[in-house]
């Protein structure tokens, strides 16, 4: 939570310094909404998932919005949220996802450690805000992926078909529960364990060519033993138009709490 002091240079130095996956920062707005900044250690994002989901619960804890309907504004426009009396659960209503033809899969691969043939099924580029390459891969695969920002950097000019793309989704395309791994080109955090935004890219990618009309629900667990594991309930829908709609949500803890406070002598660089 900040105040107006708060300028957009100085969210960007405190997501840099904190280097989390995303940093969030909330002010009360007109209209009941709630003004949501989104930073990585390196850019501001226009929407991302996992955050959304956790400020719709934190602005019902501190009082910024009510329960039930919460309405968040983002650089890519207002999100809704549905979120628990306590603030003990969020779930960002329905969104539209965009699903790409199939795209070469070697260098998607490569990117993420894995040999050229790992796909198991077509990669596409999928978003309902944030754009990932959807890699499905085996199991034992999916452990031996690595980290490697830089090639995830590449490939938004390396693979036709993925531009606009940010970060690459590995995961093992078998329900009711998916195991997935996400990577990002930002060295400080190359590998999220939480990404709301990827889990509605790898739902939009189930759906393409699923059934027209009944929802898929699941649930994706997400990370390492190194890194922690998330998990997320995901529910998404194809309709007779050929349209992917889907919608993530689930619990939110708090962690850490405690106070930040800025003064005259705080390192600027």
């Amino acid at each position: 939570m900040c105040g107006a002091a708060c300028d957009d240079a100085l969210m960007q130095r405190l997501a840099a310094r904190l280097a989390m996956p995303e940093t969030v920062f909330l002010r009360g707005g007109g209209g009941g909404e709630v003004e949501v900044r989104i930073f990585t250690p390196y850019v501001e994002l226009d929407f991302a998932g996992h955050p959304l989901v956790g400020a719709a619960a934190v602005a019902v804890r501190q009082g910024l919005a009510r329960p039930g309907r919460v309405a968040l504004r983002t650089r890519s426009g207002i999100v809704h949220a549905q979120v628990g009396s306590a603030g003990e659960s969020a779930v960002l209503e329905e969104r539209a996802c965009q699903v790409s033809s199939p795209v070469a899969s070697e260098s998607v691969c490569e990117a993420v450690g894995l040999a050229p043939d790992a796909a198991v099924g077509p990669v596409r580029l999928a978003s309902a805000g944030l754009g990932f390459a959807c890699l499905p891969v085996s199991a034992a695969d999916l452990e031996s992926a690595e980290a490697l920002p830089h090639k995830v950097a590449a490939l938004a000019e390396r693979v036709p078909g993925l531009a606009g793309v940010f970060g690459v989704a590995v995961f093992v395309p078998q329900l009711p529960e998916i195991r997935a791994r996400v990577f990002v080109p930002e060295p400080v955090c190359a590998e999220d364990p939480a990404t709301g935004s990827a889990a509605l890219a790898m739902a939009g990618w189930l759906a393409h060519s699923g059934p027209i009309g009944e929802p898929l629900v699941f649930e994706i667990v997400q990370g390492t033993a190194e890194l922690g594991f998330s998990r997320l309930r995901v529910e998404v829908r194809r309709n007779a138009d050929g349209g992917v709609f889907a919608s993530v949500g689930g619990g939110v803890r708090t962690l850490l709490k405690g106070q930040l406070m800025m003064g005259e002598k705080v390192d600027r660089t």
